[in-house]
C-alpha cells in the first residue's frame, strides 16, 4: 500500500507540474514578465523540483511506522497522511492551474 500511495503522489507532481509549465508558458510566460502572472503559479512551475522530496520522505515516515510500531494505529497513521499529502499536492497544482486560467 505504501507503494501505491507514494506512486499516486509521484504522478500528481509529475502531471502538475506538466500542466502549470504548459499553461505558463501558453499563456507567454518569460522572466521579463513574471509579474504579471500569479505568484504561486510561477512558484509552482519553476520550484517544482523540491516537491519531489514529498513522497520519498513519505515513504521514508511509512517505512518507520511499519517497522517501529506494528499496529494497526501505526498503519492507519501512515495511510492516512499519505492520502492527505496526496491531496493536497493535487489540490495544490489544481489551485495553480486554475489561476492561469
Amino acid at each position: 500500500m505504501i507503494l501505491t500511495i507514494a506512486l499516486t503522489q509521484f504522478v500528481f507532481i509529475s502531471l502538475g507540474v506538466l500542466a502549470v509549465n504548459v499553461l505558463l508558458k501558453a499563456a507567454g510566460f518569460a522572466t521579463n514578465v513574471a509579474d504579471s502572472f500569479p505568484p504561486f503559479s510561477v512558484w509552482m512551475a519553476t520550484q517544482s523540483l523540491w516537491l519531489f522530496a514529498l513522497p520519498l520522505a513519505w515513504v521514508a515516515f511509512a517505512s518507520l511506522c511499519q517497522y517501529f510500531a506494528r499496529g494497526l494505529r501505526s498503519e492507519m497513521l501512515a495511510r492516512s497522511t499519505g492520502v492527505f499529502l496526496a491531496v493536497a499536492i493535487f489540490a495544490a497544482y489544481f489551485s495553480a492551474a486554475f489561476l492561469l486560467l
